[in-house]
């Protein structure tokens, strides 16, 4: 472990060899009173390798960041080693302090790790490179969603280790290979990573159930972690297709007094994670004629497979299971309207 207490690497990386003093017990949207900008800091452990957390890579998405501080307070890693050693990646400081996924003038934190263009893809490669000098145990990258979902895990590798990791934290299993710029894809070439989707930011639930995982990963022996869990029934998706809206649109949900491109339905989140059949009706185009926009894993059109437009009204043209729809059209602009899924059946 370097012995630094918070030199910079590059314009916006920052290390430490130990825990900030206050970081424990500040709000999140006071934490750049302790850290600067993104950081890396380095937890001692009684064991090795060390486990990757990375936290915040979209400022609004607190509850990783909650369950850290409360694994701090509840091991006293302040001043005692933890059960494992942890390196613990804290993202997007500046979007944190205003509570937003990412700042206007900035990339998503989560599409920076493969690329060499922006000074965030370097600050995703200094990261990388500290990582490379490492052995790691696991990587758990922890998120919230803005959509009604259930709890999952998102892997990118359909190896045993990445399911067993996974089917730790839920039987429902997303496997994805794009968006590929996602650090769990760069981690994974590494060692057995996976992304916790962990329902809506600053919910109990969702924070008692990331921490409970934390615990289980940083206590439980390899040979148990990294097995089949009792209760070996799980539901596997993979994601294939991305969609999202025009940039220039303008979106309504429930009865749209307002003038908007597409009005969609009110109960559009109570969609994901199930069977939607062909000819159900999503929502009614304006006078642009809108449409959604599905694109698969090659970055293929197949718009038509999906969605059709009768009469205006926006209706499916097959059988789909889609996730993440939300009815935040800030989130929806920032990233995508939600993903289409098909299940994904793994033998044991």
């Amino acid at each position: 472990m370097e012995n630094l207490n918070a030199a910079t690497v590059s314009p916006q990386l920052h290390l430490y060899n130990a825990i900030p003093e206050y970081l424990a017990d500040i709000p999140v949207e006071k934490i750049d009173s302790i850290l600067p900008g993104p950081s890396l800091i380095f937890i001692e452990g009684n064991v090795t390798p060390p486990i990757f957390i990375s936290v915040l890579l979209h400022g609004n998405e607190t509850t990783g960041f909650v369950a850290i501080q409360h694994l701090i307070k509840e091991f006293d890693l302040a001043s005692r080693p933890a059960p494992r050693e942890i390196i613990l990646f804290i993202g997007n400081i500046a979007a944190a302090k205003k509570g937003v996924r990412r700042l206007d003038n900035e990339p998503d934190y989560n599409r920076i790790w493969n690329g060499d263009i922006l000074p965030e893809h370097r600050l995703a490669k200094a990261v990388l490179e500290k990582l490379s000098k490492q052995q790691l145990y696991a990587a758990i990258d922890i998120h919230n969603n803005t959509g009604k979902n259930p709890h999952y895990a998102c892997i990118n590798k359909t190896d045993r280790s990445f399911i067993h990791l996974a089917r730790r934290f839920s039987k429902t299993i997303v496997y994805f290979t794009e968006p590929h710029e996602v650090i769990s894809m760069a981690l994974s070439r590494h060692c057995p990573s996976v992304t916790l989707e962990c329902g809506f930011s600053g919910e109990a639930g969702g924070l008692n159930h990331v921490y409970n995982y934390l615990v289980q990963c940083l206590t439980m022996p390899a040979e148990e972690l990294f097995s089949p869990p009792s209760n070996k029934h799980n539901d596997i998706y993979h994601t294939i297709a991305k969609i999202t809206v025009p940039d220039n649109s303008h979106l309504g949900f429930g009865s749209c007094e307002r003038d908007v491109d597409m009005c969609f339905r009110d109960d559009l989140e109570e969609l994901n994670f199930s069977e939607v059949p062909a000819g159900t009706k999503l929502g009614i185009s304006g006078k642009n004629s809108f449409c959604l926009r599905a694109v698969d894993n090659d970055n293929k059109d197949i718009t038509g497979e999906y969605f059709r437009l009768d009469h205006n009204d926006i209706v499916t043209r097959k059988q789909l299971i889609p996730s993440m729809f939300t009815k935040n059209e800030t989130i929806i602009h920032q990233d995508c309207f939600g993903y289409i899924m098909e299940p994904y059946p793994i033998g044991e």
